[in-house]
């Protein structure tokens, strides 16, 4: 018998598990197949991007600074990622406002219905210059802006000032986990 959702072999109550060559490979060979669908999941959709990191005045990474994000298609409706901002050396420019950053395949636009905010991972902010400044954040989805952004403890969004100044070596990364229907 086959699953209906990844169509995965499952054994019938009547059937035995046990090899029987040369008409019936056995359950570890089922199991094995069905490993492989569930392995293909995961190693055909991996994907790198880099995605669009924004402000009321844009930040510019310096010298060395790193922005990327990697993400899986989980099948068939769901995205699973991770972010990294590394702002990096000499140049870096922080910018003002609040950050957003861009996803990296659409949201199902049913949540839109929702609320102005929807959360969808946890983010950890390292500041190099004071690690006893640095904070955990709430990766947000903003309804209205099809962005990400991040909400400290305090529930005030990040921005360039808060919770302290950003700053050359600060280092954000993060994981995010949402509806698409985007095929």
């Amino acid at each position: 018998t086959v699953t209906t959702n990844l169509s995965l072999i499952k054994p019938d109550s009547d059937e035995k598990i046990q090899e029987d060559l040369p008409t019936f490979d056995g359950w570890a060979a089922q199991n094995a197949a069905n490993c492989e669908v569930i392995d293909a999941l995961f190693r055909n959709s991996t994907h790198s991007t880099t995605p669009v990191w924004t402000a009321t005045a844009n930040p510019t990474l310096g010298a060395g600074g790193l922005l990327e994000t990697k993400w899986v298609r989980l099948y068939p409706r769901m995205v699973l990622g991770y972010f990294k901002i590394y702002t990096g050396g000499a140049g870096f420019a922080a910018g003002t406002g609040g950050y957003n950053l861009s996803v990296p395949v659409a949201i199902d636009a049913n949540l839109a219905s929702f609320n102005s905010e929807i959360p969808v991972g946890k983010a950890l902010f390292y500041d190099d210059s004071a690690v006893a400044t640095s904070s955990a954040f709430t990766v947000m989805y903003s309804t209205t802006g099809g962005t990400l952004f991040f909400k400290q403890p305090s529930n005030d969004a990040w921005t360039a000032a808060s919770p302290v100044a950003l700053a050359q070596q600060d280092r954000v990364t993060g994981y995010f986990v949402y509806p698409t229907s985007a095929a």
